[in-house]
């Protein structure tokens, strides 16, 4: 990314898990023709779809860290920018919410595998607590010899003369430091004498010019050649002082000593863990990050026009279908109620438009069934109303695709159908639009009769069927343009070499990829070690690991030797984000062997070297603390194209489109988690040709997760004893020979300070 970052924050992001190159790179993935068409030959020789994107997407990323793999999604996760973004151009704090939602995002734990369903429901701050807490330092007996001998010397009687007479009772470390001090006083009493006399001349030269800074440096350069000798004397007498005593290097050579020693790490990393939580309302606990590139919220963002999106006239028939039908139930409830009206005056004219419309509808209906007569009441109304508002002047041949899938018929047939409508539908719809307005009309006048007759009970239960009503209609207009605009570019000629699926724009930072295959490779399970094994592959795999609708499933498992020639390709934008956490260090695990483990379970195995493969998935799944994410994928602006030389199956395109406009998704990408119909809620669009389906996702999506391998776990029980090395000694031997050292140096220096302290039945014995 074009960010840069301070070396302080790139000192906290793994080697491994840098942004890729903010150059736009553009790499095709396509399968060569003549490999692809050997492997169709046997199914048995077609790589699973799902391994060949997860090889895809890897390769894309690049990187050859031995201890970091990729960790699919199946399918992928949506991702809201709003939940995350703020004014960072502007330095706006990072606000509380985002804060949260941030750590909630990425701290979340995986199985080891390559491919997943979800994530295991841990959070990384627990089980790296957790394993902090299963760890307690060995000590290394030598090391505490030599402390201990060192704390003797230091703690040596050591008598000296401050000047009023030889002063016993001190000891060889206190004499160092309290001449020390008077040393470092002197030091600063210089300083000082040097900051008051520069600001001296600055009161006495006022201003910044050439002439005054002249005579502000001559005057203290005189000033300092007949005053800091003496001053410097003063400072070395003091050091000399001190030299006589001890050396203050040889001080920090024994401070460093006693200062080091492997567990200390420990007790820090819990400290700073504690520190840095935050209390959320949820009842959890959100531990800040920092993700790279920090205005990263800014990728989320997608290239799709709103052509790109217009869905396939089918498509949105099967939405207006619904509507009409909801309007259809709306104004029976509203036609019923206003029968409570005194005057039927009032609801003459709507009865005379209902009867018009009526007839009209009968004389359609009449017309079709010469030529097809399994139509139903309901799909009628939604062909008459495509036919009647068509503008095309070959209505047969613009609406015969649209048609035909509607009717679940033969293009042949469905151009008969429209033929036989071309002179009744478009008095149809001039009825339909007349029998709407005197519904309207009707519903006001009933609105004014309850409020002038003080009946606002009936007002009230009246309003919300008309505001319902008044919304259901837009919604019908709104889908009748989109389908008249989708009839007329469905017409329009489409390329034929995929670069159709290619994103408008590639944004900077992201790399985009093509990648192209046959629903073949759908049918091959994975051979990668999975969490979610029975969604990598077949229907379960297409429609994105799960399908509300049992036909579509069964739509594309029954015609599989159909569509195993389907040619699929997928084009996107991804681009690769970094994971930062400052209070988090994995670096204290490569401590474990000087240390012991107070739990029978392991933090992680020791399969250093080993391949990420089943074996090695096993041992880590059964460790406390196998790995953790350091980086996650996103992908925007997917497009998925299926394709085939012959004309496309009218089921399957209908199980695409269906699923698409209900929220389902695709392979690895996840679409909305509504249920309903209206593709308002979707973030999918599906359009289709007669050889060809497409499907676009608005919403940027992480396929998955970059996870690190923790270090090795190679500290040993409290039971266990270390035959080959015997320089480390217990907690209880510590403790013993520390307090044997201090009675030593208390019977030495200081019996008859302690004799004062002992009771006399004691001291008698």
């Amino acid at each position: 990314m074009d960010e840069t970052h301070s070396d302080n924050q790139q000192s906290h992001i793994n080697e491994s898990s840098q942004q890729v190159t903010s150059t736009t790179t553009t790499i095709s993935m396509t399968e060569a023709a003549p490999r692809l068409s050997a492997a169709l030959d046997n199914a048995g020789e077609v790589p699973s779809f799902a391994d060949q994107l997860y090889e895809k997407i890897t390769s894309v990323i690049g990187g050859n860290n031995s201890n970091q793999f990729f960790c699919m999604s199946l399918p992928g996760m949506q991702i809201d920018k709003n939940l995350y973004s703020y004014d960072i151009e502007n330095n706006q704090p990072k606000p509380p919410l985002v804060e949260a939602n941030e750590s909630k995002l990425v701290n979340r734990l995986f199985d080891a595998c390559t491919m997943t369903g979800s994530d295991n429901g841990r959070h990384l701050q627990t089980q790296y607590k957790s394993a902090l807490d299963m760890l307690t330092p060995q000590l290394n007996g030598k090391l505490f010899d030599a402390k201990s001998k060192l704390r003797k010397v230091l703690m040596t009687p050591y008598p000296y003369n401050f000047g009023d007479g030889l002063t016993t009772g001190f000891t060889l470390q206190q004499v160092f430091y309290r001449l020390y001090s008077e040393y470092v006083d002197a030091k600063q009493a210089w300083a000082k004498v040097q900051l008051e006399k520069k600001a001296e001349l600055d009161a006495k030269y006022p201003g910044e010019t050439k002439e005054t800074n002249r005579s502000k440096q001559n005057d203290y350069l005189d000033w300092y050649e007949t005053t800091a000798e003496s001053q410097l004397l003063k400072v070395q007498e003091k050091l000399g002082k001190v030299l006589n005593v001890f050396s203050p290097g040889d001080m920090e050579i024994i401070t460093g000593i006693l200062d080091s020693g492997a567990g200390r790490e420990i007790a820090e990393a819990r400290q700073t863990l504690a520190n840095v939580q935050k209390l959320n309302p949820d009842g959890g606990y959100v531990y800040p990050v920092t993700l790279y590139p920090e205005n990263w919220f800014n990728l989320l963002d997608t290239s799709f026009t709103p052509i790109d999106l217009l869905e396939s006239p089918a498509a949105l028939a099967q939405q207006l279908s619904v509507l009409l039908v909801q309007r259809s139930n709306l104004s029976m409830t509203i036609d019923s109620f206003l029968n409570i009206l005194p005057d039927p005056a009032m609801l003459k004219d709507l009865k005379d438009k209902q009867d018009a419309a009526k007839k009209e509808l009968t004389t359609a209906q009449e017309a079709v069934t010469k030529v097809y007569s399994a139509i139903t009441n309901d799909t009628l109304k939604l062909v008459v109303d495509i036919v009647g508002r068509s503008n095309d002047k070959d209505k047969s041949k613009a609406l015969a695709g649209t048609t035909s899938r509607i009717l679940n018929v033969d293009p042949e047939v469905a151009g008969k159908v429209i033929t036989a409508l071309t002179d009744n539908a478009s008095k149809c719809m001039q009825a339909q639009d007349e029998l709407i307005l005197a519904a309207q009309n009707a519903t006001e006048s009933a609105m004014k009769y309850f409020e002038a007759k003080n009946l606002t009970q009936y007002k009230s239960m009246l309003l919300p069927l008309q505001t319902q009503l008044k919304r259901t209609e837009d919604d019908i207009a709104a889908v009748r343009q989109q389908i008249s605009l989708a009839s007329v570019m469905q017409q329009a000629s489409k390329p034929i070499d995929g670069s159709d699926v290619t994103p408008n724009a590639v944004p900077n930072g992201f790399t985009q990829v093509l990648i192209e295959s046959t629903m073949a490779s759908v049918s091959q399970k994975s051979s990668s070690a999975s969490s979610a094994s029975e969604s990598s592959y077949r229907s379960s795999f297409f429609f994105g690991g799960y399908s509300s609708s049992r036909s579509h499933r069964e739509s594309i498992d029954s015609r599989e030797s159909e569509t195993r020639n389907v040619k699929i390709q997928i084009g996107m934008s991804i681009a690769k984000v970094s994971i930062g956490r400052e209070w988090f260090n994995p670096g204290v695990f490569l401590l474990t062997k000087d240390m012991y483990n107070t739990s029978s379970k392991k933090i992680a195995p020791n399969q250093k070297g080993k391949p990420f493969q089943e074996t090695r998935f096993n041992a880590m799944n059964d460790c406390v603390f196998p790995c953790f994410p350091v980086a996650f994928i996103i992908a925007r602006d997917v497009t998925i194209k299926f394709s085939s030389d012959q004309a496309m199956s009218s089921s399957f395109a209908q199980s695409v489109e269906d699923h698409s406009s209900s929220g389902g998704g695709f392979f690895i990408f996840g679409g909305s988690s509504s249920s309903s119909s209206s593709s308002a809620s979707s973030n999918s669009r599906a359009t289709s040709s007669a050889n060809s389906v497409t499907v676009r996702f608005t919403s940027p999506q992480i396929l998955g997760y970059y996870l690190e391998a923790t270090p090795a776990d190679e500290s040993m029980t409290l039971s266990e004893v270390r035959n080959a090395n015997g320089d480390y000694i217990s907690i209880l031997d510590f403790i013993k020979n520390f307090q044997s050292m201090l009675d030593d140096y208390n019977k030495t220096y200081n019996r008859e300070t302690l004799q004062m302290y002992i009771p006399r039945n004691e001291s008698s014995e």
